[in-house]
């Protein structure tokens, strides 16, 4: 019997359920059917019947016969009949083992936190990020209907989730989703495989070292690379990593250095030697071994980078051949960095040394770097260099200065840098000088001014759930501990209202006066410009000279009444606070200045501080 005949009917038929049975008279696909139904109804009766059904479907109603409805139902209920009688109910093949995985996964969550996530993970736009990391701590992922979409999102457009997706939602699943990604594994594939690969790497361990060996033979340039990568810290794959860093391609050679770095081995250190000694892949090389940890393949690059250091050109006579040389000193930087031996010990004072020659030829990074490794190495044969290099050039007089931080006690390193009427004169005679007491005073501004981390709740706004970070000036506690107190005389005698505000303390009356007579500066300036830093710092100095509350509050209240111009977005956390400490009274006056705020976060705060007042009346 012709079941694809008879399905083409059934396909018509469903056709007109559709369409509507009164648009089945002279209907031109029935008509061209119907003479196959025909002919084969001369042998058939069954066929004989559904052409006579058609017949009837194609003839147009009179109104008084049988309507059109009931004979397209008759025809279907006869077709289906006879499809039923020719379907199969026996499957293919032979009976077998059905492929499980061990995924302990339930479906404890409700559908409607579910459908959240979902999205997420099914749409483009932002906020997605989020939703997906909060979903993965919430446990959200342990739910089986999410794990086809935790995959899937190994290919999503927004590569952060695609990232987390690989590093941390299919790692969670265990074991067990390696084997199930190995079974959907293209090792021709893009960027979605190579993350499919490094979590198969990731979750699988030592079992599925085969299979990534294979992908890493086999594969794609990008599939091997990341596959090679996989295989760097397990020495039974060693001579293939060596032969890999031979290879022809640049990407396969880059890998299979990553991996001996990563591998640690003496032949995989010696590779890279040789590599790095040979400068036509040093920049490879010096990337990979970054990654590595071993002393003594820095010891042996130490020693090579002073001797391509001594044979550089004396003068910077062919400017071609010293840019050539700098190429190939350069990622000598990126191979030490952070190291520490006794070569460099000598490769840094020989750079020192030569200071004049290598300024000369523009290598100055490599000074750089002798300077911020002599100022780590705190030993007074550092510090004697530092104090040599900081006199021929003064840009690094605050490593000097830190370099001493690191020797001296409190009160010896204010007597060196400040200590003496002779060195607060020197500050103001010269050019050089008055460039180094500009470089003190920074330094020591970054060690203080925002020395302290704070993170803290927008209570202004509790509905947003926000929180904010601020770095704050260090506390009096702590510069009474690292710094001595005479500083403070220093700091009000050299104009450096900064650090006269940090450094102010009770009894200090000078400093006192001397932020008093600041503020009224900035009063009696013509032009006026936002600096919301300076008040805040100037108030907190106020507080910390031991102002009491009353002045101080009543103090600040004129400030934010008469100074038109302060008007920040938000006010810092340190007067914030203070504010808080305003007396109930001072709620009418805040009120009248919030049509002046042309921010909403300072309109905020100053809407719950007005708040917070009139509670407490």
């Amino acid at each position: 019997m012709s079941t694809a005949l008879l399905q083409e009917l059934y396909q018509e038929v469903r056709r007109l359920y559709i369409a509507g049975s009164d648009l089945a008279a002279g209907d031109f696909r029935l008509k061209r059917l119907l003479p196959q139904f025909q002919q084969l109804g001369e042998r058939a009766a069954v066929f004989k019947r559904l052409g006579e059904g058609i017949t009837s479907l194609l003839e147009p109603g009179d109104g008084q016969g049988t309507p059109a409805a009931v004979r397209l139902q008759e025809l279907t209920l006869l077709l289906e009949s006879v499809l039923y009688t020719q379907g199969v109910t026996a499957p293919e093949g032979t009976p077998g083992e059905l492929r499980s995985r061990n995924l302990s996964l339930d479906t404890k969550f409700p559908y409607r936190k579910l459908a959240v996530v979902r999205q997420a993970l099914t749409t483009t736009g932002s906020g997605r990020y989020e939703i997906v990391t909060e979903a993965f701590k919430e446990g959200m992922f342990q739910d089986l209907r999410l794990l086809p979409l935790a995959i899937a999102a190994l290919n999503d457009p927004y590569s952060e989730i695609a990232e987390f997706s690989m590093t941390e939602i299919l790692p969670a699943y265990g074991p067990a989703i390696a084997g199930y990604l190995i079974e959907n594994l293209n090792i021709a594939g893009g960027k979605s495989e190579v993350r499919k690969l490094k979590t198969i790497a990731k979750a699988g361990g030592t079992e599925v070292l085969e299979e990534i060996f294979q992908a890493a033979e086999t594969g794609s340039d990008d599939i091997r690379a990341a596959a090679i990568e996989c295989l760097g810290c397990h020495e039974v794959y060693l001579p293939a990593l060596l032969e890999w860093s031979t290879d022809k391609k640049k990407v396969i050679r880059e890998a299979a250095y990553k991996a001996l770095a990563t591998g640690g081995s003496p032949q995989g250190e010696d590779r890279l030697y040789e590599a790095f000694a040979a400068k036509k892949d040093r920049e490879l090389v010096a990337d990979a071994v970054v990654y590595s940890s071993s002393e003594p393949l820095a010891e042996r690059l130490s020693v090579l980078y002073m001797q391509e250091l001594r044979e550089a050109p004396q003068e910077n006579v062919d400017k071609k051949k010293t840019e050539e040389v700098w190429s190939r000193i350069r990622p000598f930087a990126t191979v030490l960095s952070g190291q520490r031996n006794p070569q460099l010990d000598e490769l840094y004072s020989y750079v020192i040394q030569e200071y004049a020659r290598f300024a000369s030829l523009g290598y100055t990074t490599i000074i750089n770097e002798a300077a911020w490794y002599k100022q780590r190495a705190a030993s007074e044969s550092a510090f004697e260099e530092l104090q040599q290099l900081q006199k021929l050039d003064s840009r690094y007089f605050p490593h000097y200065f830190r370099a001493a931080q690191q020797l001296m006690t409190p009160d010896e390193l204010y007597r060196h840098f400040g200590g003496t009427m002779i060195n607060k004169l020197k500050a103001v005679v010269t050019k050089d000088s008055a460039q180094r007491n500009k470089l003190l005073m920074d330094t020591i501004k970054e060690q203080v001014m925002t020395a302290e981390e704070l993170l803290y709740d927008a209570v202004w706004d509790p509905q947003r759930e926000r929180q904010y970070r601020e770095l704050g000036m260090l506390s009096p506690e702590k510069i009474q501990a690292a710094w001595d107190l005479r500083w403070l005389d220093l700091f009000i005698h050299r104009d450096v209202p900064e650090l006269v505000c940090a450094f102010a303390h009770p009894g200090h009356e000078e400093s006192r006066r001397y932020l008093l007579n600041k503020l009224s500066e900035q009063n009696n300036q013509q032009k006026r410009q936002r600096n919301h830093e300076f008040f805040t710092n100037i108030f907190t100095g106020l507080e910390r000279s031991g102002m009491q509350d009353p002045e101080l509050l009543e103090l600040m209240m004129s400030v934010m009444e008469n100074e038109k111009n302060y008007n920040p977005y938000r006010f810092d956390y340190a007067q914030f606070q203070q504010m808080l400490r305003f007396p109930a009274s001072f709620s009418s006056r805040l009120e009248a200045l919030l049509p002046n705020q042309r921010y909403y976060e300072s309109r905020a705060q100053l809407e719950y501080v007005i708040h917070q007042l009139r509670s407490r009346e």
